[in-house]
């Protein structure tokens, strides 16, 4: 951009959305893509357009933005995840239990918390019940915080390969 567009100091959505695309590291571009899909500030399709004019390496990156993503948090985790091909569903409804943030495999439950949606003494008791009741049914369910993934994801991370390499998450839940 070699002008400012018009004479709002404040940057339209797309316009926001396409430097991010060309000029933030992919993931937190993710970030900005999935958070204005998921609150229906952004179109699927102008999404796609937006991405669509971006250079090829980074177009075929932000090709799977996702609006399931509830938060930063989830986006960048599953991110990772993906980027280690492991496979992964955001957003996977469990049985008795609710929706879930991410499911790897076949029994592993990571949920994205924050501060914000998690911190009031009824979420803290309805999220340990949604964990017993997962853990009943022989799911493994981990809690990541924000400052995990963002302020501490060299440790987070490392925690989560020693995990995932005893490829726990492959075996089938028994009935």
């Amino acid at each position: 951009m070699r002008s400012w567009p018009d004479r709002d100091p404040v940057a339209e959505l797309e316009l926001t959305l396409e430097h991010a695309g060309r000029c933030l590291p992919v993931r937190d571009a993710a970030i900005l893509f999935e958070s204005a899909l998921n609150k229906g500030l952004l179109t699927w399709h102008v999404a796609q357009r937006i991405v669509s004019g971006l250079p090829s390496s980074r177009r075929r990156q932000l090709a799977r933005v996702s609006p399931l993503a509830e938060s930063g948090t989830e986006t960048a985790v599953r991110w990772w995840l993906e980027s280690l091909h492991v496979p992964v569903t955001p957003q996977v409804v469990v049985p008795g239990v609710g929706r879930v943030d991410l499911k790897l495999g076949q029994n592993w439950i990571i949920e994205c918390d924050s501060v914000q949606f998690h911190d009031n003494p009824r979420q803290y008791h309805l999220d340990r019940a949604r964990d017993l009741q997962q853990q009943a049914r022989r799911y493994t369910v981990t809690r990541l915080t924000w400052e995990q993934v963002f302020l501490d994801w060299e440790r987070t991370s490392e925690l989560l390969l020693t995990i995932l390499r005893r490829r726990e998450h492959r075996r089938p839940l028994a009935s």
